[in-house]
């Protein structure tokens, strides 16, 4: 069982080995631990799954607060602790940035998912709340990365700041040139962010030296995924699947 927390949703995976079988996505707000249980008992008894089949569990996080109410939940109600994916987990990735304890337990998790399935080195490229780009070297060192605000809290900024400018759902447009405001504002934010990524990526090639695979994860990537100069991997249940080998160590092949 795997748990990757987000600021704007949390993912629950049921993996057989690093193969999600089952995955659910709940938006992330604040649970007591009993709510936790709830919810995690009422999904699984949906599925059919039988509590006794977990033999493992494992959580990355970015939001402190719900950590160790899930981690509870699934322990006093499974019976298997919870393997805390952070800094100090033997992930399979060494972490080489400045301060450690800095990166997030989503990004390691990203790291040993796209190092353990496509090798390195590699970008990983997660678009979530906000899109992160971090570089795995070819000795599976994590040598850091680039934060960037996401394409929908980018979005949000905008109609929120702009007084004129309408709420819109975020969606790949027609055409690049908006006939009204809303496909006007599509096609900014949409393009805006593809252009983001194609320069992040081409400058952080050139820092590296290398052209590097390049996976991308996260709950947009789609909307970036036509329009791409470059090819890429998409894998959007790549944090679930590195949480597997971060806190399972017999599941990591033998990378070359």
């Amino acid at each position: 069982m795997a748990f990757d927390v987000g600021n704007t949703t949390t993912m629950l995976g049921l993996l057989q080995g690093t193969e999600v079988e089952l995955a659910w996505r709940v938006t992330t707000e604040e649970r007591t631990r009993d709510e936790y249980s709830l919810l995690i008992s009422s999904l699984m008894t949906r599925a059919g799954i039988d509590r006794a089949s977990i033999k493992k569990a494992g959580i990355s996080s970015v939001v402190p607060s719900e950590t160790a109410p899930i981690a509870e939940a699934v322990e006093a109600d499974i019976g298997v602790a919870v393997s805390r994916v952070d800094w100090r987990l033997d992930s399979g990735v060494s972490i080489a940035t400045e301060n450690p304890m800095e990166v997030g337990g989503d990004r390691i998790a990203n790291a040993a998912g796209a190092y353990f399935e496509y090798g390195g080195p590699v970008i990983v490229v997660d678009m979530g709340t906000a899109t992160t780009f971090d570089f795995v070297s070819e000795a599976g060192e994590y040598m850091g990365g680039v934060i960037a605000p996401g394409i929908v809290s980018g979005a949000r900024e905008l109609w929120e700041r702009a007084r004129m400018l309408p709420e819109v759902e975020v969606e790949r447009p027609q055409r690049v040139v908006g006939r009204n405001t809303i496909e006007a504002m599509r096609s900014g934010i949409v393009y805006g962010a593809v252009g983001q990524i194609e320069v992040i990526i081409r400058k952080m090639r050139e820092e590296i030296g290398s052209e590097c695979r390049v996976v991308f994860t996260g709950g947009y990537c789609d909307l970036v995924r036509q329009d791409l100069s470059f090819g890429a991997e998409f894998a959007p249940q790549l944090t679930l699947k590195g949480i597997a080998y971060a806190v399972e160590p017999d599941l990591r092949p033998a990378v070359e």
